[in-house]
């Protein structure tokens, strides 16, 4: 069965748009987390909420990739080291990604008040700002 190239450009939008949906439904339980105090989990939905985001934009402007080091490291290359976006974009996506690592697999609570804060701070104005983009791109 053959598709075409409007109903894949269709179903590529319904991706971009869901995934810019879930950055933002991570993005508000990244701020609840934060307020019970959690913030090994803060930091993990932080991250990922960066990560779909960044996911959106690499799907609007190339293609799909497989691997959260792929999405990172094409997504820096891309956007960070060849613009639009400053190099503190790809700091802070690296910063939020060791903290999820923490976060998620030390033995005890490893992310402390401040770095949870400080990624959860951060982590919105990556998402909101991506978005932005994406959205003017997909209109």
């Amino acid at each position: 069965m053959l598709v075409s190239k409007d109903r894949i450009g269709i179903l590529m939008e319904q991706k971009i748009e869901a995934l810019l949906k879930k950055s933002q439904k991570y993005l508000r339980s990244a701020a609840v987390l934060f307020e019970l105090e959690d913030f090994d989990s803060c930091a993990s939905r932080a991250y990922f909420a960066m990560f779909y985001v960044a996911q959106a934009m690499l799907l609007h402007e190339t293609e799909a990739f497989s691997s959260k080091q792929g999405i990172r490291t094409s997504f820096v290359r891309q956007f960070v080291e060849r613009g639009p976006l400053p190099a503190r974009a790809g700091e802070v996506f690296e910063r939020a990604s060791e903290l999820q690592e923490v976060g998620d697999y030390a033995h005890g609570f490893a992310v402390s008040r401040e770095d949870a804060e400080d990624i959860l701070a951060e982590s919105e104005a990556f998402v909101n700002s991506i978005t932005n983009i994406v959205e003017r791109k997909v209109v």
